[in-house]
């Protein structure tokens, strides 16, 4: 007769510190390649210490005792449960293991899923779980990550040559100032409140989440904001649209979000917004010496306007994931 594998969660205590550092540097060493991380991801002690400071909670799979995946949360996002990464070593019966651990979650969540939406990006071999997590109660939303490539010659002297209208003389462009943080939050809810972002994202519902997103993009939350490159569309000299953006890292700069108030669209505006923030993008690479390579968004793989606005730049997409979420169990 077979031997049956007996699979338990665990959440990690110090106890685990040893036996389960493997599992996590075997997840770390593959990040970039399965996982289409673009940051390096903590370090093990740092890492452990982000899960004894209750910043992240990981829960730990293991197989006859032996440690061989975990799933990484947090709760601190007042709006959502954040469902990081489950990480399992191997590609053997990846789904059923990821099922055991998804169970676990929930049976500790419960409470809390009564008040909050739970999201989970199933980013690169993740996005096999995108049927059997349905299962579970959660929806789907394909996210496209859209990318310029700063290196392609002909990609650049294609966008210097693209021809955009000129701006109507009540509208003007400027760089970003503080002083546009309330109108940023509420045009951000405007424009996103009925998007398929709200679903995953609840703070796009609020104008207080939408300042909760202002802030963390402006405060170097998600990345070294760029106040000089970030856009801000005004109309009679008041903000109607906003084109932010900042840097990943040394190589890739990011849109994290184009807004624009309903009545002031579909005339070009968010493509003349990106098309001057992506060449003062440009210009300070070369003065202030970026290595960058890449500038890339996210956007609703099926929102037809959003694509085309960056395709029209020269983005081109460079993979869909799809975005799992799970609504408040009200």
């Amino acid at each position: 007769m077979a031997n049956l594998t007996i699979y338990k969660v665990e959440s990690y205590n110090s106890n685990y510190f040893r036996i389960f550092s493997g599992v996590y540097n075997d997840f770390k060493m593959n990040a970039f390649s399965d996982y289409n991380f673009e940051l390096e991801p903590l370090s093990y002690p740092n890492f452990i210490k982000s899960v004894e400071d209750g910043l992240l909670q990981c829960l730990i799979l293991f197989e006859d005792d032996i440690p061989t995946g975990f799933l990484v949360y947090t709760t601190l996002v007042s709006e959502s449960l954040e469902l990081n990464i489950i990480h399992c070593i191997g590609n053997e019966n990846l789904n059923a293991k990821r099922k055991v651990l998804l169970d676990k979650f929930i049976e500790q969540n419960k409470i809390l899923m009564r008040e909050k939406v739970v999201t989970y990006p199933l980013l690169g071999k993740q996005s096999a779980f995108a049927q059997d997590i349905q299962t579970f109660g959660f929806k789907i939303v394909n996210t496209a990550v859209m990318g310029f490539n700063l290196a392609d010659i002909s990609a650049l002297n294609k966008t210097k040559e693209l021809y955009l209208p000129k701006l109507p003389g009540e509208y003007t462009i400027t760089n970003w100032k503080s002083i546009y943080s309330k109108d940023a939050a509420e045009i951000v809810h405007q424009a996103f409140k009925d998007s398929s972002d709200a679903l995953f994202d609840s703070r796009f519902l609020t104008t207080k989440g939408c300042k909760d997103i202002v802030e963390k993009i402006t405060e170097n939350v998600y990345g070294k904001f760029l106040p000089e490159i970030t856009k801000v569309l005004l109309y009679k000299k008041h903000p109607v649209g906003f084109c932010f953006a900042n840097l990943t890292n040394d190589k890739i700069a990011n849109v994290p979000i184009v807004a624009i108030l309903k009545k002031h669209r579909n005339q070009g505006y968010g493509k003349v917004l990106l098309k001057l923030l992506l060449d003062d993008l440009l210009n300070s690479a070369i003065t202030e010496g970026w290595s960058l390579k890449e500038l890339n968004a996210s956007c609703d793989a099926d929102n037809v306007a959003a694509v085309s606005m960056y395709n029209a730049i020269g983005f081109a997409e460079e993979y869909t994931y799809p975005q799992a979420y799970h609504p408040k169990n009200i």
